[in-house]
C-alpha cells in the first residue's frame, strides 16, 4: 500500500520540483519565457489536484445481473452510471467487486441525461449468496498527476450455485447390522397400495374400493361406516450425506466437498431417494421441502464449520487434513481414518490443490484409503479433476 502510494506521488513531486528547477534558473539568467513556464506548472498541479476530487463526486451506479448463476461459469452484469451533477464526469475507472470476481471498465464521459451502459463477464463467481458488492470509481483526470478513488456498496441479489458433475450411480441404500456392527443393503416399508398387510384404519375420501374390508365394515365399525386395510410397499431408507468443511483446509478443497455433495444430493432426488445432509452449524437449516433448487441454495450458502457427527449417514465427504489426538502425550497420533461409521467415505484431497502443507501427504492419503477399505467400507479419492460421471466405489 505505501510502495503504490509512493510511485503515484512522484508525477507530482516531480513537476513541483521541476517548476522549482525552472524559477530559479529564470531568476539567475533573466529568461522571460522560463517564468512563464514555472508559472504555468503551478495551477497545473492544483487543478490535477482539485479535478479527481470533484470527478468523482455526484456517480451514481446501479448493477444489473441474473439472479441465479453457477460457480466457476461466467456470467454477464450491466452496471448503469450516471451522473447525478449538472456537469459531466470524464475518465472514470470502474471496478465492480462482485460474487467472488472483479469487473473493470473505462468511461470516456457520464452525463445526467444520459447515463452509460457497461457491460462485464464475472469470469469466475464464487459460490455464495450474495446482496451485492462494492463499486471503486477511480479517476485521474485531467493531467494524471494526482488521483481519487470512491468506493460505495451497489445492492443486488444473486445466487451462485456449486458447481455440480454427473453421478454415474448411487450406494444401494443400506442399515447397521447392530450384532456384526458393519452395513448391509436392505430396505424399509411404507404405508401404500402395494406389498404386504400394514394395518386397517377408517375409509376417507380417495380410498380405492378395492381396500375395503367389509367384513371389519360389518363387525366393528359405525353404522354407515367403512374400514380399509393399508398395506405396505418397499422403500429405501434415506441418503445421508455428511460434508466436512474444515477451516483449516484450502478454499478450493472445501468448494470440490461441497460440490461432490450437491451432485450426490440432487442425483439422489432425481432417483426418488429420500435426501438428507449435514455441514455441522450452519447459518441455514437444510430445508424441509426438498427440491433442486432449494438444495442448491441451501449449498451455495455452506461455511467452513466445525465437522458434522457422521453417525448414522450414508456418505462422509471429508477433506484430507490431519487432526492430533492427545497432542500432549502423544503429538504423531493422527485420527484414525476408520472412526466414521459412513457405509460409503469420499476423501477430498488438498496435497491435489496445493501441494505440501498441514495435511496429508500423498502417502497418508493412500494410507488412509487402504485403511478405511479394509474396515469394509467403500472410500473414493477426489482431487481437483473430476472423472465424469463420477462413482463412489
Amino acid at each position: 500500500m505505501r510502495l503504490a502510494r509512493s510511485k503515484r506521488l512522484r508525477k507530482p513531486v516531480f513537476v513541483v520540483v521541476l517548476g522549482v528547477i525552472l524559477y530559479l534558473i529564470a531568476a539567475n539568467s533573466g529568461a522571460g519565457w522560463l517564468y512563464v513556464v514555472s508559472a504555468g506548472l503551478g495551477p497545473t498541479v492544483i487543478v490535477s489536484a482539485l479535478a479527481p476530487w470533484w470527478n468523482v463526486r455526484g456517480i451514481e451506479v446501479i448493477r444489473h445481473a441474473p439472479v441465479l448463476a453457477m460457480a466457476c461459469e461466467p456470467f454477464e452484469c450491466t452496471l448503469e452510471v450516471k451522473s447525478k451533477g449538472r456537469l459531466a464526469r470524464h475518465l472514470l475507472e470502474i471496478k465492480d467487486h462482485f460474487a467472488g470476481d472483479t469487473g473493470r471498465a473505462v468511461v470516456t464521459r457520464v452525463r445526467r441525461d444520459k447515463p452509460v451502459l457497461l457491460k462485464y463477464t464475472v469470469e469466475n463467481p464464487r459460490r455464495d449468496i450474495y446482496a451485492g458488492g462494492d463499486v471503486t470509481v477511480e479517476t485521474g483526470a485531467p493531467f494524471g498527476l494526482f488521483f481519487k478513488r470512491s468506493r460505495t456498496r451497489v445492492n443486488s441479489e444473486i445466487v451462485v450455485y456449486p458447481r455440480t458433475f454427473k453421478v454415474a450411480e448411487l450406494l444401494p441404500s443400506a442399515t447397521t447390522d447392530a450384532e456384526r456392527g458393519d452395513r448391509a443393503e436392505s430396505a424399509t416399508l411404507h404405508r401404500g397400495y402395494g406389498g404386504e398387510f400394514w394395518g386397517v384404519r377408517e375409509y376417507r375420501s380417495g380410498d380405492s374400493a378395492q381396500l375395503v374390508a367389509w367384513k371389519r365394515s360389518a363387525r366393528s365399525m359405525p353404522a354407515g361406516k367403512l374400514a380399509v386395510v393399508e398395506l405396505a410397499q418397499e422403500t429405501h431408507p434415506p441418503l445421508v450425506v455428511a460434508l466436512n468443511l474444515d477451516p483449516r483446509a484450502l478454499l478450493e478443497a472445501r468448494e470440490m466437498v461441497v460440490s461432490a455433495g450437491a451432485s450426490l444430493l440432487l442425483y439422489g432426488l432425481k432417483e426418488g431417494r429420500e435426501v438428507r445432509a449435514s455441514a455441522g452449524p450452519q447459518r441455514t437449516p437444510f430445508p424441509e421441502e426438498l427440491t433442486p433448487d432449494g438444495l442448491l441454495t441451501w449449498c451455495a450458502a455452506l461455511q467452513a464449520s466445525r465437522p458434522p457427527d457422521p453417525e448414522g449417514t450414508s456418505v462422509e465427504i471429508r477433506l484430507s487434513t490431519k487432526r492430533v489426538v492427545n497432542a500432549a502425550r502423544n503429538p504423531d497420533l493422527l485420527e484414525r481414518p476408520g472412526a466414521s461409521e459412513a457405509q460409503a467415505i469420499v476423501l477430498v484431497s488438498c496435497y491435489e490443490f496445493a501441494g505440501p502443507g498441514e495435511w496429508m501427504s500423498p502417502d497418508e492419503e493412500r494410507e488412509f484409503l487402504s485403511r478405511t477399505e479394509a474396515n469394509g467400507r467403500r472410500i473414493v479419492g477426489l482431487g481437483a479433476v473430476v472423472e465424469e460421471p463420477w462413482r463412489i466405489g
